[in-house]
């Protein structure tokens, strides 16, 4: 526990300074400790995430996320963020955390965030470094999904579902040889009609 407070507590500081990442550049592990940026930016709600591209990637700057500029690359317009390192950097196989959000020139429609293991790492204690980052994230946004994506990752929730305030999650693991990569996204709710809405979180 000690390495990993550590490495949380070393991060988010030069991440919280928003600003397009540089060529091959990468984060260092995230903290949990401080806060660069008030809470609810999003205003407690998923449609603050979702309405305003620009808006959102500010937004994701300040919490300390990296995100890269929001433009068209193939069909879908995508902001890809510097990726984090969860463990030592300058090792030859690190664990990383990936941060995309992605929609259309008005609107984002998902959030992604994605852990990927070289099949030659087994550290726990990265994997619970990658539970926290994304948990803060979405605190500090203000949005509801951060407790439901934990336990649907260790099994305690379904791996889809719906969220209060305008959200579906789903939890995608693949592997393949050279690497494991647990997904966690976010989208825009598709409007209920007739149905119960069983939401979570």
């Amino acid at each position: 526990m000690i390495r990993t407070s550590i490495m949380l507590s070393a991060a988010l500081a030069v991440a919280g300074c928003s600003g397009e990442p540089a060529a091959n550049e990468q984060a260092a592990a995230p903290q949990t400790s401080q806060t660069f940026a008030s809470p609810n930016l999003a205003g407690g709600s998923w449609s603050g995430v979702f309405s305003d591209p620009k808006t959102s990637i500010d937004k994701f700057g300040r919490i300390g996320l990296r995100p890269g500029p929001y433009e068209k690359k193939g069909g879908e317009w995508r902001s890809e963020a510097v990726p984090t390192a969860l463990t030592d950097p300058s090792a030859t196989n690190p664990v990383m955390a990936h941060f995309t959000a992605s929609g259309d020139e008005k609107a984002l429609n998902k959030v992604e965030f994605r852990l990927v293991e070289p099949q030659m790492a087994n550290d726990q204690q990265a994997r619970d470094q990658f539970d926290a980052w994304m948990k803060q994230a979405l605190s500090q946004l203000g949005v509801t999904g951060g407790d439901t994506a934990v336990k649907a990752i260790h099994g305690e929730k379904p791996l889809v579902g719906k969220l209060k305030a305008g959200a579906d999650y789903a939890v995608v693991r693949t592997t393949t040889p050279t690497e494991r990569r647990l997904t966690v996204t976010f989208t825009e709710a598709a409007p209920i009609s007739g149905a119960t809405d069983a939401t979570t979180d």
